[in-house]
Formats: C-alpha cells, sequence, structure tokens
C-alpha cells in the first residue's frame, strides 16, 4: 500500500475507533463486499462520529462521498487528488483476505464417525448406543438413527455441536431402544462436504453363550492344527531316519557282497594256478 499523501487522508484512514472523555464517540469501518464466486470485490471505508456517518470512500466509483455539511467538504476536497484514492486497499485487503478466508474457513472437512455401544452387558435392557461424528467442518450437521432403514426419533437424546478449537467440531447422537433379533440399526450423517449422506450400520457384540461357543471352537481348531502339523513333522523325521537306515544297509550288502565276490575270484585263482602247476611237473 503506498502512503497516503495529504495530512487529512492520513488522519482519517489512521482514525478507527475514539472516545472523549464527554462521551463522543468516533469509528472508521473498513468493509469488502463479495461475489459468490470471490472474483467481483467492493471496497468501503465508512467514517462515523457518535454513530451517524459523515463520510464514505467505494471502489467502485473510486470517490468519496459526504453525508453531512462536513463531510460534503471533506469528500469534495479528497476527490480532487487521485492520490488519495484508496482502491488498492481491493487487493492489499480485500482480496488477500478472501484468499485466506477460501483456504481456511471455507474449507469443507468431511466428518469422522464411530458408531458404538453404551451398555456394559449386551443382556441388560433397555440398550444404549452412541453415534459420535467429529473432526469436520464447517459447522452445521444433521444425523439421525434409522431402525430398518425407517427414521427413529423415540429415545433419541443429542448434544449441541462442540467446537474442538481447531476450526473442527463434533457432534454425539444417543439411541435408547429394545433389540430385536434381526434387525438394522444405523447411524445416518448429512453434512455439506459430503455429496450423499454417510450410514453406518451397529454390528453388536455375540451373545455371552455364543461367545463361550465361539473361543471353544477356535481353542479346539487351533489345538487339531498343531497337533496335526505335529504329527507331520513326525511322520517326516521317521522317513528320514528309515530312509538312513535303509541306506547304510543297501550300503553294507553291497559292500559284504563285493567281498565275497573278491574272495571267490581270489579262490579261483589260486585254484588254477595249482592246476597248472600239477601239469607242468609229471
Amino acid at each position: 500500500m503506498s502512503p497516503c499523501a495529504p495530512s487529512l487522508l492520513c488522519m482519517l484512514l489512521g482514525l478507527f475507533t475514539f472516545r472523549a472523555v464527554d462521551g463522543c464517540y468516533a469509528q472508521a469501518y473498513r468493509q469488502c463486499y463479495y461475489t459468490r464466486d470471490l472474483v467481483t470485490i467492493e471496497f468501503i471505508y465508512s467514517w462515523y462520529f457518535n454513530k451517524a456517518e459523515y463520510l464514505r470512500y467505494n471502489s467502485t466509483t473510486d470517490r468519496y462521498t459526504g453525508f453531512t455539511v462536513y463531510g460534503a467538504k471533506m469528500a469534495e476536497s479528497l476527490n480532487l487528488d487521485p492520490k488519495n484514492s484508496l482502491y488498492s486497499h481491493v487487493y492489499t485487503f480485500c482480496k488477500y483476505n478472501s484468499d485466506n478466508y477460501a483456504s481456511n474457513v471455507l474449507k469443507k472437512v468431511k466428518p469422522k464417525v464411530m458408531v458404538r455401544s453404551q451398555t456394559s452387558e449386551p443382556d441388560i435392557l433397555p440398550a444404549m448406543l452412541l453415534c459420535t461424528v467429529y473432526d469436520y467442518h464447517p459447522k452445521g450437521i444433521k444425523v439421525s438413527w434409522l431402525r430398518d432403514g425407517k427414521v427413529v426419533t423415540e429415545g433419541v437424546s443429542s448434544t449441541e455441536e462442540l467446537s474442538d478449537g481447531d476450526w473442527y467440531y463434533q457432534f454425539h447422537t444417543y439411541l435408547e431402544y429394545i433389540p430385536k433379533p434381526g434387525e438394522n440399526i444405523s447411524c445416518m450423517v448429512q453434512h455439506e462436504s459430503l455429496t450423499q449422506p454417510l450410514i453406518y450400520t451397529w454390528k453388536p457384540s455375540l451373545p455371552v453363550d455364543q461367545r463361550n461357543k465361539l473361543i471353544i471352537g477356535i481353542f479346539l481348531l487351533v489345538l487339531g492344527m498343531v497337533l496335526a502339523i505335529a504329527g507331520f513333522l513326525y511322520y517326516m523325521l521317521g522317513s528320514k531316519g528309515r530312509v538312513a537306515k535303509q541306506t547304510s544297509q543297501t550300503i553294507s550288502l553291497e559292500r559284504t557282497t563285493s567281498e565275497i565276490s573278491e574272495s571267490s575270484q581270489s579262490s579261483q585263482t589260486s585254484q588254477t594256478s595249482q592246476t597248472a602247476l600239477q601239469t607242468s611237473n609229471p
């Protein structure tokens, strides 16, 4: 922003709120007006004294307007010099802030949802469910309970939307009901960040007797798998031992056969030699 030239204008720009001892009250307001797409911007700067507006600048006309005799004289004086224009505020004040608001304040964040039971034991009646919706932005959410696809209003209690202090919000709603076999209970969430409602169906835990049966069944299954693996390993180790023993016996038999064959050949050779000697000596 370029520094203002006239001392009068500098004084006006520096005047935001002033209250005299005797009760006089002066204020200055900077306002920005945007179209829905944040493209077209109008900047207005207004000066008040005792709640009466006496001078205004409008960026659309780029001129000052006076609403009192004193204000009209000031406006006429300020409009004579183009250096008194505040049009740069459209960019340095309005456009700058709109970019921040668009990326932070107007940001839409989808909610996270969690449905859980508030009843310590499944057999206790009536049962109570809690649907927690959290980490969403902006404020303004609708949460409903569905029972077999139909909206439930009886037994429903909810909190106000609570701010987390970090631009996010949370909401809690409770449902007190008598469970029925085979029914579906869901929490439906509607928010402007969603293209369609989110529906989270509650999946109840098994009764104690069924849960015990399931645990026993899993234990027996694991035990059977352990025994099967142990039997397989025992069989494999036994098979390797038998193969090694058979191999050793085969090698020993081959050695014995070889020795017998060599002994037989040696005996035959000796007998042949003796026969030859007897033939040569009559």
